[in-house]
């Protein structure tokens, strides 16, 4: 069931944005050597005296999605929309070792995957133009292997089936061809595969980062190192909601923030984007949501999930992995790739939906070394923990309006995809921003309604 933008949310934006103030931007183009890029990210908040308490639109974290809604919305809007990016981890810790994040893959069974996925590919591939010359994400084209066992063979032939009809590139492998073409795995668990040609590979996510931040601020972006403490919100008695007694709707207009100097700050708005990954939830709590009655009833349903990526050393083992191994996604949610030129994998576990009493380094070996049985001779070890926003309820993207804070717009939950669909994504906030609709992609179905009438939106893969 698609969500329907209500009239009441496109009134609110309007009216909001027409009586926001702006305030003084800053620039900070690309003048200086890629290898500088991180510090002047660091300086840039740094050097900050001056907080924003007026913005069209404040987006609540400044990683990818975050940024990507910012670069959006200033290269539409530019001087005429006024923005500013609350982000409390200005270093950006948790971003420097995304080994598991840098892939692009159109192996979904949802088409808005598809589509989002399509769309992003030829945003990385073309990010000098869209970004800057001085970006390299070091992207590698390549395609992408989906093994599936006797038991979910059959679903694998469908979502084969579907991607084709969206436009994509594939073929399906038996599990003798794929033990041909890749000596090193072990297929006689494996019924069919699935290997694609084109519009999928890997690339450096934390290059792809700093590009978004330094061409958004470019743009005239304000990002401010500060973390939200609160919302403040107005009675307006007058407004009719289905669902919400009668004279007792608050709408949220203004936002606290507290500073490095621990001073707090108001700042008004028009538009709230809330894409602060796993912290989303805390956010969604401080405007009530979930600790309120009726629509507030509801809580945001994103949790964060921790998981270890792993590297295997081929040294002491004479297998060699071709350059042309493709990103490999086993049927247990076993996820290997080539590290480059290097004869050795990089690998991990794709974080359960549901946690479970079985340590994930349990699955993880047992998983490798069936699929992996040479691995036995090589050094494994760990190289990063890293995290995800994982929606609990059904494991997809939440992006759209709140249903009562109507100008409060989610951006979350896309778990390890949020950063490979964070162009497509950052664009369709932007068009439901400014236009009031989706025009890119039709994401209606990724909104806050469906949980509130129980509708999961699966999407049905089969790792």
């Amino acid at each position: 069931m698609a969500m329907n933008i209500s009239n009441f949310f496109i009134k609110n934006i309007q009216k909001s944005i027409k009586f926001s103030r702006q305030y003084a931007k800053s620039t900070h183009p690309f003048t200086k050597t890629w290898s500088l890029i991180n510090e002047e990210i660091k300086s840039g908040f740094k050097q900050q005296t001056d907080y924003p308490q007026h913005a069209d639109v404040v987006i609540i974290g400044g990683g990818f999605i975050g940024s990507s809604v910012a670069y959006w919305l200033k290269t539409r809007a530019g001087e005429g929309l006024s923005v500013a990016v609350i982000e409390k981890d200005t270093a950006y810790e948790m971003s420097q070792n995304i080994n598991s994040h840098g892939f692009i893959t159109q192996h979904y069974s949802l088409p808005e995957n598809i589509y989002l996925s399509q769309y992003s590919a030829e945003f990385l591939r073309n990010v000098k133009t869209h970004l800057n010359e001085n970006v390299d994400i070091e992207y590698s084209p390549h395609g992408t292997l989906i093994l599936a066992s006797e038991k979910y063979a059959h679903k694998l032939e469908e979502n084969v089936a579907l991607q084709r009809e969206y436009g994509v590139k594939n073929k399906i492998l038996t599990g003798e061809e794929i033990q041909k073409m890749y000596p090193w795995l072990k297929t006689s668990d494996i019924k069919l595969g699935c290997i694609s040609a084109e519009s999928e590979g890997v690339f450096n996510a934390h290059n792809l980062l700093k590009g978004l931040i330094l061409k958004s601020k470019e743009l005239g972006t304000t990002y401010v190192k500060s973390e939200v403490i609160g919302f403040e919100m107005e009675s307006q008695r007058d407004v009719l909601m289905e669902g919400v007694k009668p004279g007792s709707f608050n709408r949220i207009n203004r936002l606290l923030y507290r500073t490095e100097d621990n001073e707090e700050i108001s700042l008004r708005f028009a538009v709230c984007v809330v894409a602060a990954g796993t912290d989303s939830t805390h956010i969604a709590e401080l405007a009530n949501i979930g600790r309120g009655s009726d629509l507030l009833t509801v809580p945001l349903p994103v949790e964060k999930r921790t998981y270890n990526v792993y590297s295997i050393e081929n040294e002491a083992n004479k297998m060699s992995i071709g350059l042309n191994t493709p990103y490999i996604m086993d049927t247990s949610g076993l996820w290997l790739r080539r590290n480059g030129i290097q004869n050795n994998l990089i690998c991990g576990l794709v974080p359960p939906l549901k946690v479970t009493d079985i340590p994930d380094s349990d699955i993880f070996h047992s998983s490798l070394h069936n699929r992996y049985p040479g691995c036995g001779e090589s050094k494994i070890q760990t190289i990063s923990t890293e995290y995800s926003d994982c929606n609990t309820y059904d494991d997809t993207g939440i992006l759209g309006p709140h249903p009562y804070h109507t100008n409060m717009i989610f951006a979350t939950g896309f778990s390890r995809q949020g950063v490979h669909h964070s162009p497509a994504i950052g664009k369709g906030v932007a068009e439901l921003i400014i236009d009031c609709q989706y025009s890119t992609i039709d994401l209606s179905r990724f909104g806050f309604d469906r949980i509130l009438i129980d509708e999961p939106l699966i999407e049905f893969n089969v790792y």
